[in-house]
């Protein structure tokens, strides 16, 4: 029977859509599709990015409003989502499944079909398991009947477990672990968990109920590594303790491995549940020969090898190692609970006020002072600690073009030294504009009248206290209001009462950078990084650019510097002014 003809049974399906078609499991199934004849959807949030089969269309299982135009016209679609990555995730999933399920239902489609997790019913469900369970149930609330397969473990290459599973054997060779390493579960072949999805829509049966996953063996957890160790020809020690909590464990998992501290969160709290078929209906139904762990490992290997293969020339390699674009965020969500942000923004506002006082104080000072730096670190240092104690912030990752993630260090560093070089060109053209010329090197001539490492602690301690305070806890506070915009606004409006339209502009231009590597790296790490490097360089390089145009009067102190200090530093960047009035604009906005 050709792949036409089968479309002509009961069901009529010949248009598929697949929500999460640039996943672990997407990407795979949408050529099977293909292979078999149906149309496909490809359902993302960057389409423009996608180059998969299928066509694809855009759609944001958080935003209802964009369901409806990607579902219209189509017979049955997948759902392959999950906000694992969120410490919300249950709330998130348990919304976006109630969305997609009611624009299913509008749009006529027939079938939805879901891969959910294993785990008895009966046992006391982790808050992974029974979220899967949730979307299951809110799937079909609006009538659209739900196939959903139920797996456990899926090995397959960029697999969020058999990742984890991977790295922690190439990584330790001895383990110290919990208890769960000794829970049984039943891993399942990447490539027959697709074949599983493809073969469904065939089969009527299979319509409106859940089904079991399972691979040929059943192992426990420590077993599993101790197997994934074998095929590299290694040995590896996995001793386990009773103190180690699952609280601990994905800490420890964060530190040897690239998994995000919440997935793996997850992912530990369900490894407490024993996950192994128990209903084999669906080997009943679908009849397939499956991949024993040991062939599934060697095919995740496999695609890891051909991966890196296709890599194998130096330009290659660069490039796959190269950023995504600021505009793009990487997959990771961290929502807030209401009364997380009603928090937040009572302890931004309590530490407002503590700042305030401290600033007017340090302001009342004489200026390079050891008074003056000891209540500018000292209101530093508020600012850190109101902006930690406001609520969860975060590193962040950057995602780069072979879809790894990985802390952001490098790419940051050189954003930061980049846009020094734009400043730097900048500094000779105003220069050449004696108003603004003058605006520059009235900032500039503070740093005269102080010592030299205190200057430097006092920059670097106000860069990361900046961070911490606007594009953390404000950042966080203004989520639903285009927080890059506004967030560089408060921080631009924070520099206006120094009455220096420079500091205002730079404020502005870096406040956007560093407000879109928030948004693009969910944390902070990317813009702290970056700040840190830029205020360095103004620090050290652009004093001299403008040392003919400073104020007359100052030249005197400046000389001064010179003779006790061999070399002596004569500026502090501009964003070392911005935190100074943050206090007031802040106030003023909670109230």
């Amino acid at each position: 029977m050709s792949p036409g003809s089968a479309h002509q049974s009961t069901d009529q399906i010949r248009t598929v859509l697949v929500a999460g078609a640039t996943g672990f499991v997407g990407r795979r199934l949408c050529p099977a599709l293909e292979d078999k004849g149906y149309e496909v959807r490809a359902m993302t949030r960057h389409p423009e990015t996608y180059s998969g089969p299928g066509e694809a269309v855009f759609g944001d299982v958080h935003d209802a409003s964009t369901l409806t135009d990607a579902l219209k016209g189509v017979d049955a679609a997948y759902y392959l989502v999950h906000s694992l990555d969120s410490p919300d995730f249950e709330r998130l999933d348990r919304e976006a499944a109630q969305a997609f399920g009611r624009a299913a239902a509008e749009a006529g489609v027939r079938r939805i079909v879901y891969l959910g997790g294993l785990g008895s019913d009966e046992d006391i469900l982790s808050a992974h398991l029974r979220s899967r369970r949730e979307v299951e149930k809110h799937l079909g609330d609006a009538g659209v009947p739900v196939t959903s397969l139920r797996a456990g473990i899926v090995i397959g290459h960029d697999g969020l477990s058999w990742e984890m599973t991977r790295q922690l054997v190439e990584r330790l060779p001895m383990m110290i672990t919990p208890r769960w390493v000794r829970t049984r579960t039943q891993p399942v072949a990447l490539s027959d968990v697709v074949r599983y999805l493809v073969a469904v829509l065939d089969v009527p049966e299979t319509s409106g109920r859940p089904l079991e996953v399972g691979g040929p063996d059943v192992l426990s957890y420590a077993e599993m590594m101790r197997r994934v160790a074998r095929h590299q020809g290694r040995t590896i020690l996995v001793l386990p303790v009773p103190v180690l909590s699952p609280h601990l464990s994905s800490h420890w998992l964060n530190l040897v491995t690239d998994v995000d501290t919440a997935a793996g969160r997850s992912l530990v709290d369900s490894m407490v549940n024993e996950v192994v078929v128990n209903d084999h209906t669906l080997e009943r139904l679908v009849p397939l020969d499956l991949r024993t762990f040991d062939e599934a490992i060697g095919e995740a290997f496999e695609e890891r090898e051909r991966e890196l293969a296709q890599a194998s020339g130096w330009k290659a390699r660069l490039r796959a190692k190269l950023p995504m674009s600021l505009s793009y965020k990487v997959p990771i969500r961290h929502e807030e609970s209401d009364a997380v942000r009603r928090h937040r923004r009572r302890v931004v506002a309590g530490t407002s006020l503590v700042g305030a006082g401290l600033l007017g104080y340090g302001l009342s000072t004489k200026p390079g002072s050891k008074a003056f730096y000891g209540a500018t670190l000292a209101t530093a240092g508020i600012y850190t600690a109101g902006g930690l104690a406001s609520g969860p912030l975060h590193l962040g990752w950057i995602q780069l073009q072979d879809r790894s993630l990985n802390r952001p260090i490098i790419t940051p560093i050189l954003t930061g030294a980049g846009a020094f070089g734009v400043f730097y060109v900048g500094a000779h053209v105003v220069k050449l504009v004696p108003p603004l010329g003058k605006a520059v090197a009235t900032v500039l001539q503070f740093a005269d009248e102080g010592d030299e490492k205190l200057l430097y602690l006092t920059t670097l301690s106000n860069g990361v206290a900046e961070e911490i305070f606007f594009r953390g806890a404000v950042y966080a506070a203004l989520q639903d209001l285009h927080p890059t915009l506004t967030s560089t606004g408060v921080y631009m409006v924070a520099t206006i009462p120094t009455r220096n339209p420079m500091l205002v502009f730079a404020a502005g231009l870096m406040g956007l950078l560093w407000g879109a590597q928030r948004r693009a790296s969910n944390g902070l790490q990317a813009p702290v990084l970056t700040h840190l490097t830029w205020s360095t360089l103004m620090l050290r390089y652009l004093p001299p650019v403008f040392a003919d145009v400073v104020p007359e009067q100052t030249r005197g102190a400046r000389a001064e510097v010179a003779r006790h200090q061999p070399r002596a530093v004569r500026a502090v960047s501009a964003a070392v002014e911005a935190p100074t009035t943050a206090p007031g604009l802040l106030r003023r906005w909670l109230r």
